[in-house]
Formats: structure tokens, C-alpha cells, sequence
């Protein structure tokens, strides 16, 4: 016989074995019950299915991560790229050939360079505003909406963090006139 169809298991003693050709019969109603107290000899088997958590997509891993990047590394390069801009137009307005006692300037030339500063900027500012304030307001939306709950405060507090410091450097009124300056091309007429 195969070790397959043996049957390997030794039979328990004051079982009674079923005649060969007896069917299997069942036993009274409650056999299969146990007085309170008791522990059955054989635990039954539980087929209760258990709800298995998912790992976390790591696509939105990937996006929180190249967000985090963005914010945490673009904010100080543009606001680097903001201050160093601030100061080549600084200078390019302040040439000394233009500044010069007997030099001849042409009022058209400074009119374009000055343009070309503000539009420089103006640029600069809009990349560092989008930085420091688009990237994490973009990141607390939609961990708010994929219902990621550490991942949106988390990105709150960026955005929190990067309004209150530019607010408390820059008024929101100047930050208004530039911003309009540079995107609409107004200018609005200096205090006083």
C-alpha cells in the first residue's frame, strides 16, 4: 500500500469502531455541546475572514516624497534665487556709467532696465511663492482628500510655517502691490 493511503493514526481506545459497511450515523442532538466551565478537547476552527490592512500605495509615497523635496529645497533656492536677483538689478540700475556726473543717459535705456529688474523679480517672486506656498498647499489638499491624516497636517504646518515667516518679513500689502505689479502690470501710486 502507498504511504499515501495508509492511514497512519492509531485508533483511540474506547471509541468503538463503525461497522465496515455502516453508515455514518450522527450522534444525539446537543453531542456536540459542553456543559459550562468546560474547554473542549479540540478547539473549533474559525472561518471568520480577517479584514488584512494594505500596505500604503507607494505612488502616494513617491508624491509626498517629491513634495517634501520641493518645498523643503525649492523654498530656500528660490528665496536664494529671489535675493540674488534683487541685488544684480540692484546693481545693473546702479552702473556707474549711468551714474556718472557727465554722462550722457538715455531715459529709454534706464526705463528698459528698470523693467527688466522688476520683470526679473517679479519672476523670482512668483517661484519662490509657489514653492513655499503652492507646493504644500497642494500637498495638505490632497492628503486631505486621500484621507491621509499625518500627511496633511504635516503639509499644513509647512504652509503655515512658510505664510507666517513671509508675512512677518514682508507686509501682505507690499507683497500685493509687487505681486500685481509683475502680473497685471499695474503699479499702485506710492503713500503719501
Amino acid at each position: 500500500m502507498s504511504p499515501k493511503k495508509r492511514n497512519r493514526r492509531k485508533p483511540q481506545q474506547g471509541t468503538p469502531k463503525p461497522a465496515p459497511g455502516a453508515e455514518h450515523q450522527s450522534g444525539p442532538p446537543d453531542a456536540g455541546r459542553l456543559e459550562p466551565g468546560q474547554t473542549p478537547k479540540k478547539r473549533p476552527v474559525s472561518r471568520t475572514p480577517i479584514a488584512l490592512t494594505e500596505p500604503a500605495d507607494r505612488r502616494v509615497t513617491v508624491l509626498w516624497v517629491i513634495l517634501w523635496v520641493l518645498w523643503a529645497l525649492g523654498s530656500p533656492l528660490a528665496l536664494a534665487a529671489l535675493l540674488f536677483t534683487a541685488l544684480n538689478a540692484f546693481e545693473m540700475v546702479a552702473d556707474p556709467a549711468i551714474m556718472e556726473p557727465g554722462a550722457m543717459v538715455d531715459p529709454a535705456l534706464l526705463a528698459e532696465q528698470q523693467a527688466e529688474a522688476v520683470r526679473a523679480i517679479g519672476t523670482a517672486l512668483v517661484w519662490f511663492l509657489i514653492m513655499a506656498w503652492l507646493v504644500p498647499a497642494v500637498g495638505a489638499v490632497t492628503a486631505a482628500v486621500l484621507r491621509r491624516k499625518m500627511a496633511a497636517i504635516a503639509f499644513t504646518v509647512a504652509l503655515a510655517l512658510s505664510v507666517g515667516l513671509l508675512l512677518l518679513v514682508v507686509p501682505p500689502v507690499e507683497l500685493w502691490e509687487a505681486l500685481s505689479a509683475h502680473l497685471f502690470g499695474t503699479v499702485a501710486p506710492a503713500p503719501g
